[in-house]
């Protein structure tokens, strides 16, 4: 038994000594460093939250464009004259909310390009400005929709639904809408960049600590 136990022992101290001998700087094992280098530093996130940015205001202004093939192609200008004018309406609104939402997103692309990654929390940071920014850009659809479709309703019951497509519902009574829509749009952009700020209260918390 000693024997064995002593023959292993041997066994052990030469893989052990070979293992050592690897070059663990060689391709096979190093080859995806700068990935994970780039997450450690918070490079990848800086980098890419621009393009992400990017991506979704692009996405806002396709969107009315697909509102739109989707409407002909369900026969809207077979409508009747009012009908058409108030689905001109609508739609109307909903680009001009595309369009400030595009911008919202799109000015905020190069906002963490030169972002100082030393001082740690980038994720958090990241994560914090791009829920203060989706709550601006729900809050105009919330407003100028909302208030859209109510000031119509004053004149015709028929609102295409459009509320419902955004998941919105009002009080039923346009002239209250006309008043809660705003209303609910400042306090969700209130909220969502109440919520954003204490991520950040958070974090530099901790910063603190750790000085």
């Amino acid at each position: 038994m000693e024997d064995l136990k002593e023959k292993a022992d041997q066994y052990k101290d030469q893989l052990m000594s070979k293992a050592a001998s690897v070059n663990q700087d060689s391709v096979f094992f190093t080859f995806s460093r700068p990935y994970s280098d780039s997450i450690d530093n918070g490079s990848l996130f800086t980098r890419t939250t621009g393009l992400f940015y990017q991506l979704i205001g692009a996405l806002f202004l396709f969107w009315p464009f697909y509102v739109l093939y989707i409407d002909i192609d369900n026969g809207i200008f077979d409508s009747s004259f009012k009908g058409v004018m108030q689905w001109l309406f609508y739609f109307i609104a909903f680009t001009i909310s595309c369009w400030i939402s595009f911008q919202i997103f799109f000015s905020r692309k190069d906002k963490f390009k030169h972002m100082d990654r030393s001082k740690g929390y980038v994720a958090t940071t990241i994560a914090s400005n791009f829920i203060a920014t989706l709550g601006e850009s729900a809050s105009v659809f919330i407003a100028i929709i909302g208030t859209t479709v109510s000031v119509l309703r004053i004149f015709t019951d028929n609102s295409f639904g459009i509320l419902e497509y955004f998941g919105l519902s009002g009080t039923g009574t346009a002239i209250a809408d006309l008043v809660i829509f705003p209303i609910i749009a400042f306090c969700f952009l209130l909220l969502t960049r109440w919520i954003s700020e204490a991520i950040m209260s958070r974090a530099d918390i901790a910063r603190n600590i750790k000085k």
